[in-house]
């Protein structure tokens, strides 16, 4: 039990990096997923920033994503190529009304993925504000083919209304762990209660066992002798 018990302590880390033009909605699609805000006035990113958000499997093993918004002006292009290396998944976000957003995706950034992150990186390739469909310059079965080509997931979403974007995440942690035991967390405390929640779960059955040792061994019998019956 010992060992279980520095098991839930245990946290590992994975990398996500969010790539694509200025002004697609990288940072409202992360603000929403973390704290479930939009804000039309959010400055462009410059570099790259970081946030993390944690995800509790059923067994209180946890996750937690490490989450890269980089910069889209050209100026900045040189400097965000760092934040690939070592990534485990990259979004390429672009926006719906905006061709040349696309454009630059397929042109641009994801030659970029391919020569700085490793070759099994996992890809999601989201069509950011659904939410401007009369306005629409990328036809979505243009961009699911191309999805397609190299090997993405296509994600429609709308960072103003919040579609599809917990959902988004949700695939890419289901696609890295290959579970779905799992919840994410919105803060440091709702973890650390549910972590409690779990070692207070573990005790119980702990102590259960010690006092119910006999009941457990006959109930263990009977299994083994029913199945010699069946046999």
């Amino acid at each position: 039990m010992a060992e279980e018990d520095d098991d839930l302590g245990e946290e590992e880390s994975f990398k996500i990096v969010l790539i694509g033009e200025s002004g697609v909605g990288k940072t409202s699609i992360i603000s929403q997923f973390i704290h479930n805000i939009f804000q039309d006035d959010i400055q462009p990113s410059m570099g790259g920033t970081f946030t993390s958000k944690s995800l509790i499997f059923d067994d209180g093993k946890t996750l937690r994503f490490d989450i890269w918004d980089t910069a889209g002006q050209e100026k900045y292009r040189a400097l965000t190529q760092m934040f690939y290396k070592d990534a485990n998944a990259a979004v390429l976000v672009y926006d719906i009304s905006r061709k040349d957003s696309f454009d630059e995706l397929k042109n641009y950034w994801f030659e970029k993925i391919k020569e700085n992150s490793s070759s099994d990186i996992i890809l999601f390739l989201a069509a950011n504000k659904s939410d401007l469909v009369e306005k629409e310059e990328v036809n979505e079965e243009e961009a699911r083919n191309y999805a397609k080509q190299i090997n993405a997931d296509f994600c429609s979403i709308s960072a103003k209304n919040s579609i599809g974007i917990d959902d988004l995440f949700i695939q890419i942690a289901k696609k890295y762990t290959g579970r779905s035991d799992f919840k994410f967390v919105k803060s440091q405390e709702e973890l650390e209660m549910l972590r409690d929640r779990k070692d207070s779960n573990n005790s119980g059955i702990k102590n259960k066992s010690k006092s119910n040792s006999m009941k457990l061994t006959k109930e263990k019998t009977f299994c083994e002798n029913k199945k010699k019956k069946c046999c």
